[in-house]
């Protein structure tokens, strides 16, 4: 994959180039993982970012190194048995969701796929990424931290909207944070005729390292930020 010219480099406050992700974008890295019936291929990975480590649909629950992401996999092929196709989201009951429940986070698909809105953010997954997006768009989420990893996120997401199938990738965590990686699982889920209404999301920091007294001070810059609102709202 090569860089898309749609990129935009939006100045940040910290001096540096943060790239904003057009439509075009995201539809140029969806394409590319949506060529892949496994494993995306390394060249494609790095092209999306250098932080981003692995990329991969996935089919069974041994191919989890994680026993959470292995459990939600499990649990989502369970439930596609019983409705014979994508599991609808009125199947998903909390309670069987306990063992991973801090780090799930439900989003609702706007625009087939090229943004989506947090209607649940995990605590665990809000403890480590120090604010509660719930409510908000990936997209504002994405203006307001400046992570690396906006492509990623939001070429998964149309991925997963365009062929509704579990989605793994792992990336490298901004140097803000707390967290050496995450590991993100992605399980469509449908409504009705719609075969992708939600994205079910487990989201597992990795590991921990302490922060320096200046990545300490990014990190409270980044989450004060003013949150921007990308397009109106519906209703």
């Amino acid at each position: 994959m090569t860089e898309d010219p749609g990129r935009k480099a939006a100045p940040s406050p910290d001096g540096t180039d943060w790239i904003d992700p057009t439509d075009a974008a995201i539809a140029a890295a969806a394409t590319e993982i949506l060529r892949a019936s496994g494993e995306v291929a390394p060249g494609v990975v790095k092209a999306i970012d250098a932080c981003v480590e692995r990329i991969a649909w996935i089919e069974r629950p041994d191919q989890l190194d994680e026993p959470k992401l292995a459990f939600m996999l499990e649990h989502w092929l369970s439930l596609k048995a019983a409705a014979g196709g994508i599991p609808d989201r009125g199947a998903v009951d909390v309670l069987d969701l306990v063992p991973a429940l801090g780090n799930l986070m439900m989003l609702e698909p706007e625009r087939d796929g090229f943004d989506a809105v947090y209607r649940v953010y995990g605590t665990a997954v809000a403890d480590r990424a120090a604010r509660d997006w719930t409510g908000f768009r990936v997209s504002e989420m994405n203006l307001t931290t400046r992570t690396p990893a906006a492509l990623l996120y939001r070429a998964c997401y149309r991925a997963v909207c365009l062929r509704p199938a579990p989605l793994f990738s792992e990336h490298l965590s901004p140097p803000y944070l707390n967290v050496r990686s995450w590991r993100r699982l992605i399980l469509p889920l449908s409504d009705r005729d719609r075969p992708c209404a939600r994205f079910l999301v487990c989201n597992l920091p990795v590991g921990h390292r302490i922060l320096s007294g200046a990545e300490a001070e990014e990190l409270e810059r980044r989450i004060q930020r003013p949150i921007p609102q990308t397009y109106p709202r519906a209703g």
